[in-house]
């Protein structure tokens, strides 16, 4: 990606972060990027293509942990823990992108990309949890305890990303064993 068109997808991101997708106009980003409107246009000629812009660039900085991160063969024990940090790392990666979802959550390239986080974060759960994945409340349970808003949550409370993880794959392993 070219200088111009980065500093295009970076002030996109920093605008949707304040206003949304929906909210934000291609010639606020053509401000923010400091580059002609007509610029912005030549290189996204619509806002659906500027958007799949942002969010590809998103996810190539998040890294979002695949199914491979965790090892099946390894114990419950390892395969939480792992699944957590996966998790947890990304979250924290990826706190700007969140913010835009929670303004802009129904947009489609945001559904989009939800419907392969969703699919991802499935698969790697039922490779940590092997059979116990089969039943529906354990997804459930285990879901909440995994979530962004728990991780922010134990953050918010005054806990390290470190210390954030051991709790909830502490809380996830003694649900498991009740």
């Amino acid at each position: 990606m070219d200088d111009t068109k980065r500093r295009i997808v970076a002030a996109a991101a920093a605008e949707y972060q304040i206003n949304g997708i929906e909210e934000t106009s291609m010639q606020a980003v053509a401000r923010r990027a400091d580059v002609a409107p007509g610029t912005v246009l030549y290189h996204y000629p619509t806002p659906e293509d500027l958007a799949e812009a942002v969010v590809d660039s998103w996810i190539a900085e998040m890294r979002m942990p695949t199914p491979d991160a965790i090892d099946p063969e390894a114990p419950l024990d390892e395969r939480v823990r792992a699944l957590v940090a996966e998790l947890f790392g990304l979250y924290e990666r990826s706190e700007d992108a969140y913010r835009v979802y929670v303004k802009s959550g129904s947009h489609p390239v945001l559904s989009r990309a939800e419907a392969m986080w969703e699919q991802n974060v499935g698969e790697m759960m039922s490779r940590a949890l092997g059979d116990r994945a089969r039943a529906m409340a354990t997804m459930q349970v285990i879901g909440v305890l995994v979530a962004p808003g728990f991780r922010g949550s134990l953050v918010a409370a005054g806990m390290s990303s470190e210390e954030a993880v051991q709790t909830a794959a502490d809380l996830v392993l003694a649900w498991l064993s009740s």
